[in-house]
């Protein structure tokens, strides 16, 4: 019998990396079930992503988007819970560490349905980022944890979850080579940018965009002007509150060029033509690196250390003086990042091992 896996997902990278995982799924004769929570709930940050990536209607839209944390996560359990306990699945493959990743493992787990976790066993160590509060439960919960670099396999084995863990690399690098050729350069064309004269700025993570952080955010900013060719910066919905308030209280934005956000084709054809990645993301600076980009991350804690420590890209630690440290910093030649990342195999190794688990 024909086994069915529900894909969930809700967030920007998790969409980018359906594609080839599910190429990969239904080669090995299983059937793909995409299951949309709607955690990213508008045209710009969904279903753009849907006809840019060419990937068909989900099977299900859960709407649980534009809610608070707790909300957010609690809509999409019950609403998956149900949905779950009427379709049946064999398993539920999540990626990341967005609400949607941990809501559908624990939706699952609580019905006796296997979880697989796509991107597991990164850590960041700050227990105040809902972000790792994701990771640890999510990882915690699933059958089979799908690590992206040893550094991750690493984190499971300290916490005794080594038998779950299985190293396949980075999906996010298979999405990454299997688009780049598609990469679009209308939005540069539009802004009439010429390559390599600007830097491209992201930035959306509630520990830098929510409004009581206002003076992280006036410190990135402060040291952003610095800068002195124009920034690119894709306003995330969740960074328009701060944005808005920044400005009305006289805030200077400097040479930075606000623009709406953007497909994903069309982000890979910016950050093509960007001199420099400026970003809170937890996918753009892999990306940015494999492009040979130069990478500043915005985080207060690291997550990819080895990016960091290898000299592939730098931290600014969202103080002033730490982001212009950042900036200056010299970085190294990425030759060997998409080797460390798993050369673009990895989809191919997730959906062997699944196929091997509901063999055995």
């Amino acid at each position: 019998m024909t086994k069915r896996l529900a894909r969930v997902v809700g967030a920007r990278p998790q969409f980018m990396q359906v594609p080839t995982v599910q190429r990969a799924i239904e080669q090995r004769g299983m059937k793909h079930i995409l299951v949309h929570t709607g955690q990213h709930y508008d045209d710009a940050m969904s279903e753009a992503f849907f006809r840019d990536l060419d990937l068909p209607k989900p099977d299900i839209n859960l709407n649980a988007g534009g809610l608070s944390q707790g909300a957010s996560t609690g809509k999409i359990m019950e609403k998956l819970e149900a949905w779950l306990l009427t379709e049946k699945p064999d398993g539920v493959l999540v990626d990341g560490d967005t609400n949607s990743t941990m809501a559908a493992a624990l939706a699952a787990v609580k019905l006796q349905i296997p979880v697989f976790h796509i991107e597991a066993g990164l850590r960041d160590f700050d227990r105040r980022r809902p972000e790792e509060i994701n990771r640890i439960v999510t990882d915690h919960v699933a059958t089979i944890n799908f690590t992206p670099i040893p550094r991750a396999t690493l984190n499971l084995s300290t916490e005794g979850r080594a038998h779950t863990s299985c190293e396949v690399g980075d999906v996010l690098l298979d999405c990454f080579l299997h688009f780049l050729p598609k990469a679009r350069s209308a939005m540069r064309e539009k802004l009439d940018l010429k390559p390599a004269s600007y830097d491209l700025l992201t930035l959306h993570r509630p520990e830098n965009t929510d409004t009581v952080e206002m003076e992280r955010f006036r410190s990135i900013f402060s040291a952003l002007r610095t800068i002195g060719r124009p920034i690119i910066w894709p306003v995330h919905p969740r960074a328009r509150p701060i944005l808005s308030e920044f400005v009305a209280a006289g805030g200077d934005l400097g040479s930075i060029r606000l623009i709406d956000p953007v497909s994903y084709l069309d982000m890979l054809g910016l950050m093509q033509g960007a001199v420099r990645i400026i970003t809170d993301s937890g996918g753009l600076p892999r990306e940015g690196v494999w492009s040979g980009k130069q990478v500043v991350m915005l985080f207060r804690m690291d997550t990819w250390h080895d990016l960091i420590e290898k000299r592939w890209a730098t931290i600014g630690k969202t103080d002033e003086a730490s982001v212009l440290a950042a900036l200056d910093a010299p970085q190294s030649p990425a030759r060997e990042a998409q080797a460390f990342f798993g050369c673009g195999q990895a989809s191919d190794r997730v959906a062997e091992a699944i196929a091997n688990y509901f063999e055995g």
